[in-house]
């Protein structure tokens, strides 16, 4: 087992975290998969409003790829389709119907399965959007070679689902799927862990098993692959959510579609808790855990999810629904505010402590305005990367200095603790993604 210890990043310190343990929420009556989770996507429609579908039926594909088709994630008839300008395809709402819900299949033991068969079997089923790439991170393109794989299960981010508790019960299946992933590179399979947690993956031979210590954002796949194999021009990285390894693994070994998912709902503005419950679930199923009227909900976590309506859905990659106050007060004196629990600060610009929890709310503190280089982003920013000189070779829009400076390695999630602590309120992650788009549309 290798140890990794990052020191530079920040754990925000904002209340509302689930405990362990697991409270009952309704049935969900609709779920819904939205192609705006998945970059360089161009849905082609392969379903209308009212068919009927079982889960795993394909739903889309991509015109740039038409190998990858996305599943359906639950049986029953297509409620609504969701367009936006130009009739592109926002959002596809299944009406749930769970007594037609089984769609079981043989599958031989895919653990033992050449290369070639396991694929074959992932874009026959409909799978290929469960696993992404580095750089630009988004849905494999099958005929390529990753260099590597890696997983994450020691999610660092704020209010992170705790995937030690939530899959505390599915060794086999996450054994199932990392065995059957082995064999899709000749490189080496990384499985991030913090502490103790998951101690049976290091019986397993095939596992590179990396030991994860540090704060946020220790434990993001970008992160690591930048201190132990980092990206280069013309490489690439597959990664699989830790949260959908018991999907895949179940899949792999018994031929079933299972998109039951172990979700928390978070934050200081709800009774925070875990649920078990499924991909794509609507908030609804949990507006009673909510605590006040003027709240904010994001699917994923509060640095890099996506804001949505109390009757909208979980993004395809999240497992965590974050909640927090709405709020545009501008307090009084503002930054001229001497501190104490009404006050939050990285690098101690106020008095008081961040030891205690904060109950944050969308209030920016501030306005947008140019940079300002005091070495705030590379305080938190734990990555061999000038990001600051990243980020301005980026505005000039030079692609050979983003190449030079390391933008294969970046993502959203890598520096959004970047812009939680930037005096200037940029938003880093949209610069980085600006950068990925200019070099991912000029090749």
């Amino acid at each position: 087992m290798q140890k990794i210890k990052i020191k530079k990043g920040h754990d925000i310190n904002i209340s509302g975290l689930a405990s362990r343990e697991f409270t009952t929420a309704s049935n969900p009556k609709f779920v819904s998969i939205s192609p705006q989770d998945f970059n360089y996507v161009k849905p082609k429609m392969i379903v209308r409003e009212n068919d009927k579908v079982s889960m795993g039926d394909a739903l889309f594909f991509d015109k740039n790829n038409p190998d990858v088709k996305w599943p359906a994630i639950a049986s029953g008839v297509i409620s609504k389709i969701v367009y936006g300008e130009r009739r592109a395809v926002q959002e596809i709402i299944i009406a749930v119907d769970s007594e037609i819900e089984e769609n079981t299949s043989s599958v031989g033991n895919l653990g033992s399965s050449p290369k070639a068969v396991i694929k074959e079997f992932l874009t026959e089923k409909n799978m290929w959007p469960f696993i992404t790439q580095r750089p630009f991170n988004k849905v494999v393109n099958p005929q390529d070679e990753p260099k590597c794989i890696i997983v994450s299960l020691a999610d660092s981010s704020p209010l992170a689902n705790d995937l030690s508790f939530s899959l505390n019960d599915k060794k086999d299946d996450i054994i199932s799927a990392l065995s059957v992933l082995k064999k899709l590179t000749d490189g080496h399979l990384y499985v991030a862990v913090r502490g103790n947690n998951f101690s049976y993956l290091s019986d397993y031979d095939f596992i590179n098993l990396l030991q994860i210590e540090g704060p946020h954002p220790s434990g993001n796949v970008g992160v690591i692959l930048n201190k132990v194999n980092p990206i280069n021009q013309n490489e690439v990285v597959w990664t699989v959510q830790g949260s959908h390894l018991p999907i895949l693994g179940r899949l792999f070994s018994k031929g079933e579609y299972d998109f039951s998912l172990n979700i928390n709902v978070a934050g200081p503005a709800v009774t925070p808790s875990y649920y078990k419950s499924r991909m794509g679930v609507q908030f609804d199923c949990f507006s009673k855990s909510l605590k006040l009227d003027k709240v904010r909900v994001i699917s994923g976590n509060v640095l890099t999810g996506k804001k949505v309506e109390i009757d909208r859905f979980l993004g395809f990659y999240h497992s965590t629904f974050s909640v927090i106050e709405e709020s545009h007060e501008r307090p009084f004196i503002g930054w001229l505010h001497p501190g104490g629990k009404s006050k939050y600060s990285v690098f101690n610009a106020y008095f008081g402590s961040n030891n205690n929890s904060y109950d944050f709310t969308t209030l920016q503190n501030g306005s947008n305005r140019a940079f300002v280089p005091v070495d705030a982003w590379e305080k938190v920013f734990p990555m061999d990367i000038y990001i600051n000189s990243l980020a301005r070779s980026i505005e000039a829009n030079d692609v050979d200095e983003m190449e030079q400076l390391g933008i294969y390695e970046c993502d959203e999630e890598d520096v959004a603790l970047c812009s939680f602590v930037c005096p200037s309120k940029s938003d880093v992650g949209s610069i980085i993604r600006t950068g990925l788009d200019t070099i991912y549309f000029d090749k």
